[in-house]
Order: structure tokens, then sequence, then C-alpha cells
């Protein structure tokens, strides 16, 4: 019986090296045609795993995920899609990794751009590509990166976009949403949480594929799931922008 477990859990992992090297062939092949890293003059592109970071604890391992990038049309595509006025709100990417997601939310005019990074190596590179970057286009130009675990983030009183990129488990997901419903709480106002990317296949069906921070949400009481967003470079990053709270008392 013990050889037989053996033996499929061996498959299982096999299984998962395949398919995740043919996900990092599909997405260096969108990154090589999107040049984005070139012609910002950074590097974004590279995956890391968590096993290959300082922080590579049991803890971590179990649940953080690796850092992949998510393709740059994909991103701009679903901040396109947040019904916020970005001038009035921070954005904050969980789990930044190199700091992608923070050169292309830049690109619209957030009050600040905030990137949350448990792994020093990432972080110090995120800062890095923030430095290097080209400004070209660059609209909102107060970006930070911290270095802590996501579940012990405060999340600022004007955070109105969250970012997840399958950062890490259900368990630290829990911990960090529900840092978010303090915070309106506290502070009064509409969060649009955009979760991009589909996983593993549901074992349900669920639309949403297996995204950990997307089944913390479903069903949770106070979020509701705007709008599914398909993205225009693979159907694994299509998105889902789930809401949260409403305005301030006495908005506009």
């Amino acid at each position: 019986m013990d050889v037989h477990r053996t033996e499929s859990t061996r498959q299982r992992l096999i299984d998962v090296l395949k398919t995740q090297e043919r996900f990092d062939i599909r997405l260096r092949a969108i990154d090589e045609a999107d040049d984005y890293d070139t012609t910002m003059g950074v590097e974004t592109s590279e995956p890391v795993e968590p096993w290959e970071t300082g922080k590579a604890s049991d803890f971590t391992l179990e649940h953080h995920m690796r850092y992949s990038p998510t393709p740059v049309r994909t991103i701009r595509r679903v901040l396109q899609a947040c019904d916020v006025r970005f001038e009035d709100v921070s954005f904050v990417d969980f789990g930044c990794g190199k700091g992608r997601v923070l050169l292309v939310a830049a690109e619209f005019p957030f009050r600040k751009v905030i990137g949350v990074e448990y792994a020093q190596e990432l972080a110090e590179t995120a800062r890095s590509n923030i430095r290097r970057a080209r400004p070209d286009g660059r609209r909102c130009h107060d970006l930070e990166v911290s270095v802590q675990d996501a579940a012990e983030f405060l999340v600022p009183p004007d955070a109105g976009v969250c970012y997840f990129y399958e950062p890490f488990s259900a368990t630290v997901a829990e911990k960090v949403v529900r840092n978010i419903e303090e915070s309106v709480v506290r502070h009064p106002r509409k969060v649009v949480g955009c979760l991009v990317g589909r996983g593993l296949p549901a074992q349900d069906g669920w639309d949403g594929g297996a995204s950990r921070v997307g089944a913390v949400l479903r069903g949770r009481r106070g979020w509701s799931l705007a709008r599914s967003i398909a993205s225009p470079d693979d159907p694994y990053y299509d998105a889902w922008l789930f809401t949260t709270g409403g305005e301030r008392r006495g908005a506009a």
C-alpha cells in the first residue's frame, strides 16, 4: 500500500513538473514577443522557486508560491477594468516578486504603488528594477516595496486596488483578506481585489480555477464578484475582480 502511495505521489510530482515546464515555455514566448524587460531596462521575466530564496523555511515552502511574472498586456487589461478613481487610491501587489506589476501599475495615476514581498532577494530586485526602469509613461512616482509576510502587512487606509497573482496558500490568503476587511471597517471605502491566474484545474468546476485567494473570497460575506476578464495573452491568466466595502460617507 505504501508502495502504491509513493508511486502515486511521484507521478503527481512528475505531472506537475511537466505542466510547469510547458507553462514556462509559453510564458517565455509571450515575454519575448512583448519584449517588456528590454524596452524598460529591467529584469522581471525569470521565474524564482521558493527554495531559491534566503527564507526557504518549511512554512515558506508550504505556503508561498514561486515567482513568475504576469504578462504585461494582462496586467494592463486588469487594471483598466478596475472601477475606481486611480488618483484617490493606493495600489497594493501582494507577493510583488521582481516588481513587474508595480511598474505597470505606475502607468496609472495611483496615489501610491506598494509591493509586499516576503523574500529579501526578490524585494531588492524589485527596488533595483524600479530605480532602473525607464520613466516613459510613468504616472505614479511614489513606489514602495515592503519586505514582510503578507499576513502581517498593515493595509493602508487608502488602499483601493489589491492585486494577487497566486502568491500564497489559502492559509495566508485568509489572514490577508481579513486584514483588508478590517481596514475597510476602520476606513470605509470600496476595495477591488484583482485575482489573476487559474492555477490548477478546479475540483468543483468553479470558473475561477483554483486560485487560493479566490477560494477564500468565494461566498465570503461582504465580497462580490464584479466581473471576469479574459486575458489577451493566454486563458491561464484570466482574471476575476471582487469588490468589498463602499464609498466613504459624505463622498460625492
